[in-house]
């Protein structure tokens, strides 16, 4: 069974979730499961545990947009601290909360999401975004060339042969332009898996249902380099700081202890130093100037 990204026939199995083995290339660095199947239009189908279910809860869409406020601060950020004057395109809309941000803050917006579920859920809760989101995809031809900035968060890990699905979307840069990546680390996907099961996550799995590609920093960058892009920017972003993730996460009020950890988490950055944060990267093309990041 050959690598879904460099091809090598040497993977070896290094986990079990739900009725997968979780292989990981030698060569590369890049895990992914086997059978490889899935269809990112699909990421919620046969979830018992559906974000979109949870819709109706007190306090989750609010807590979903202050995390989203804070990770479109962040985008602006690290793309110049404006976006009021380029043009934004975010693949895997998802329900709407980065989308209502970002298309707020850009001088221009573009979302595309390919799950008719919850692109049907982002029409619903988010009016302002009427005419801003399509249920796509990819961009197609009329979208090439056009969008300074392109927006991947949480999208990666779902989309079958994402070295096509990375050369296909960075189509739709503009001369300069420029992507953002948001991943989950899995550097330590033993010790993270461990953690999932013990909290009861993904009904008792160690790993999210949908998710058919896990990457490391050194894995994001070997798929950068194939897609003919350099990471200028490559760091980890904590979720264990961030209280409203764990929330997201728990589905309940945190408890002290955890607002306690959770509070150390954002002091000290720990979570992060230990790969058990989200990798953040901004990428241009590989012609472009730039120092790559450590």
């Amino acid at each position: 069974m050959n690598c879904k990204l460099c091809g090598g026939g040497r993977a070896k199995k290094i986990l079990r979730s739900q009725d997968s083995g979780i292989m990981k290339c030698p060569d590369c660095g890049f895990i992914y499961r086997e059978p490889y199947r899935g269809c990112a239009a699909a990421k919620c189908a046969a979830c018992a545990d559906r974000c979109i279910d949870r819709l109706s809860e007190t306090g989750f869409l609010e807590a979903r947009l202050r995390v989203d406020g804070r990770r479109a601060e962040r985008i602006k950020r690290l793309a110049g601290g404006d976006l009021s004057k380029i043009k934004v395109l975010e693949l895997g809309a998802g329900l709407g909360c980065l989308a209502s941000h970002l298309a707020e803050a850009s001088g221009h917006y573009l979302g595309l999401e390919s799950s008719p579920v919850f692109y049907g859920c982002l029409r619903n809760n988010f009016k302002n975004l009427a005419g801003k989101v399509e249920n796509l995809l990819l961009p197609g031809p009329e979208h090439r060339g056009r969008f300074d900035l392109l927006v991947l968060v949480d999208v990666l890990q779902f989309a079958p042969k994402p070295l096509e699905f990375l050369r296909e979307a960075a189509l739709s840069l503009a001369k300069g332009g420029r992507i953002y990546i948001e991943v989950p680390d899995e550097s330590r996907m033993a010790l993270r898996a461990s953690a999932r099961k013990a909290l009861g996550l993904y009904s008792g799995n160690p790993l999210h249902h949908g998710h058919i590609n896990f990457f490391t920093p050194g894995s994001l960058r070997v798929l950068l380099r194939e897609a003919g892009l350099r990471a200028d920017i490559l760091k980890q972003a904590s979720i264990a700081g961030d209280e409203d993730r764990l929330f997201l996460t728990l589905k309940k009020e945190l408890p002290l202890w955890v607002r306690t950890l959770s509070l150390g988490a954002r002091l000290t950055k720990a979570d992060t130093l230990f790969g058990l944060g989200n990798t953040v990267c901004l990428a241009s093309r590989a012609g472009r100037r730039g120092a790559d990041a450590k």
